[in-house]
């Protein structure tokens, strides 16, 4: 039987292998990694009480968390790691292997996947006796391709690239210098979708979210051969990658690697409290960054995000061991497409689907999470009142089509948190 191995790294530290082996996948943790003191966090799925504790889950091969998940899937983080949507086929294709062949999609994206992962090929086959066959059955090791040149894995739907900054243009990302950028194509199923996400992040921002930071730009700026059909518009949102270029590479993982969540159960695989408890207990992020997330689902409440999942959270690990929320990202004002209220998460287990956000919610939130409802309820005040003051003139004075401004104004002026708002204002001014 063939046995296919990448070397899985944090930078330049070895974090240990990564194998599959019939219908085994893998990930074979190194000891000198485990007895490092200073090694880097490669998922807080994988973080111990205790020492002890640590060491027992690194070195135990039962391991969830370093197990497939199945049919032929990575285990969660790594499966997290994968592209999507076209840039998934168009990486398979040029690899010349099926969608489903996560294994190979990763070994063709291994040395540029989110965060500061490596999945590299190697070539040692002591490795496969080692960790196989303990020396003892014959095993054949299967030689895995190199990474493409432009094999870059980026998450979402969207069509997407990978590009940097150079001489005024966008090329193709093949090395670590220069700004990195996600180029985020104009696309034929919403029209105007780069101006709608640039307008819902400078939203977001005024309401007092820390949001990724990202610009129009024209598409004759591209400077890459791709195959995505794209939208009549004639320009494209470059957001700023913070995983990149601090200098070199910052690590990051979504919530969905956090949790041990398959992508494929994004939206159904935890719930908005779950985030917020993992926040909660990081010394460095705590109570102020659940009060950051529930401002950035106030914000989605009102501009009709209906797309805030798993994946579309994140944190980010720094070179100093501290942990913090990413900025907000993905934030895109949908009901200009579509009709819908909710969220795509449930706030809390027993809450129901499509929830919006509340009183009620915020109490049940709240409870489940185990933090003060009030100082929550100042949080989603303070959105309320930024937006009220902010948003209209900012819509108005937007590049998205007069028709997209007028349901925007009509969709987050509608809220029940906006009404309710306006209603005490009018009151205070009749006194």
């Amino acid at each position: 039987m063939k046995v296919s191995i990448l070397k899985v790294l944090m930078g330049d530290v070895p974090v240990g292998h990564l194998f599959q082996y019939g219908d085994i996948v893998r990930l074979s943790v190194d000891p000198e990694y485990v007895q490092n003191p200073e090694r880097p966090t490669l998922s807080l799925s994988l973080v111990a009480d205790d020492p002890e504790q640590q060491a027992a889950l690194l070195l135990d091969p039962l391991q969830p968390a370093l197990n497939s998940l199945g049919n032929g899937k990575l285990p969660a983080f790594f499966q997290n790691l994968l592209p999507e949507g076209v840039l998934r086929t168009h990486i398979a294709q040029e690899r010349g292997c099926a969608e489903d062949d996560h294994f190979e999609i990763l070994a063709a994206c291994g040395e540029d996947l989110p965060g500061n992962v490596y999945a590299l090929p190697t070539h040692d086959k002591d490795i496969v006796a080692r960790l196989i066959t303990q020396r003892q059955d014959p095993v054949e090791m299967s030689i895995v391709a190199d990474p493409l040149e432009d094999g870059t894995s980026l998450s979402g739907m969207q069509p997407k690239l990978a590009l940097i900054r150079e001489g005024g243009r966008f090329v193709v990302a093949r090395h670590l210098e220069g700004g990195h950028v996600i180029g985020k194509l104009p696309t034929a199923l919403y029209d105007y979708l780069p101006q709608v996400e640039e307008l819902s992040l400078r939203l977001a921002r005024a309401a007092g979210a820390n949001v990724c930071q990202a610009s129009l730009q024209p598409m004759n700026l591209i400077s890459v051969e791709h195959n995505f059909v794209v939208g009549k518009t004639d320009q494209f949102l470059a957001v700023e990658r913070f995983d990149r270029d601090q200098p070199g590479r910052v690590h990051a993982e979504d919530f969905a690697q956090v949790l041990g969540i398959d992508p494929s159960h994004k939206y159904s695989g935890g719930t908005y409290a779950d985030v917020a408890r993992v926040l909660s207990v990081i010394d460095t992020i705590g109570q102020e960054g659940v009060h950051e997330l529930v401002r950035r689902l106030a914000i989605n409440e009102l501009l009709g995000n209906l797309d805030c999942h798993l994946k579309n959270i994140g944190i980010l690990h720094h070179a100093d061991r501290t942990v913090h929320l990413s900025p907000a990202y993905d934030i895109v004002a949908y009901c200009v497409y579509r009709n819908g209220v909710g969220h795509a998460l449930k706030f809390a287990p027993d809450s129901p689907k499509r929830q919006i956000l509340d009183p009620k919610t915020l109490r049940s939130f709240a409870n489940a999470v185990g933090v003060p409802e009030a100082p929550m309820r100042r949080v989603i005040k303070d959105v309320c009142e930024a937006a009220l003051d902010s948003w209209p003139k900012m819509i108005e004075m937007s590049d998205i089509l007069p028709e997209q401004k007028t349901r925007l104004m009509d969709f987050f002026m509608g809220r029940p948190l906006m009404q309710s708002l306006v209603t005490r204002r009018n009151r205070t001014l009749a006194q």
